[in-house]
């Protein structure tokens, strides 16, 4: 019994669930329809974390927006200058200010050590001398 050619390449593209229920028959389809998978990324026409297009050169109105939005600087005036000026002295005392602290408290700290170590070596000799009496 020979089967027609369409019958043969459809046969060969799909599975046949010949003599089994209608509920298994679902059952299987659903398997193998969860089971199919994605084509590589590679296959893909487009792919979402890929760039597929040249970045497209801006306008010359483009750039004059930009103008418009971001204005160019003017000069400062006298009074800001004067302002700058009388901060940046501000700021330059303070700076002297916290080298002479820093400076006070390493020379306390000095002074606290030698003082500990003159402490201790008068223990010392203290304790020497009350153990040449015995």
């Amino acid at each position: 019994m020979s089967e027609p050619p369409e019958q043969e390449d459809f046969d060969k593209c799909f599975t046949v669930f010949d003599g089994s229920s209608p509920e298994d028959v679902s059952h299987a389809r659903q398997l193998w329809s969860s089971l199919s998978l994605l084509p590589p990324l590679e296959s893909r026409l487009v792919s979402a974390d890929i760039r597929q297009r040249l970045p497209v050169s801006r306008t010359q109105h483009h750039f004059q927006n930009i103008m418009s939005k971001h204005p160019v600087p003017q000069p400062p005036s006298v009074p800001a200058l004067r302002q700058r000026r009388e901060e940046r002295q501000r700021y330059v005392a303070m700076a002297d200010q916290r080298r002479e602290i820093l400076a006070l408290l390493g020379r306390q700290r000095e002074q606290r050590i030698q003082k500990e170590l003159l402490s201790a070596l008068d223990c010392w000799s203290d304790k020497t001398r009350h153990l040449k009496t015995f």
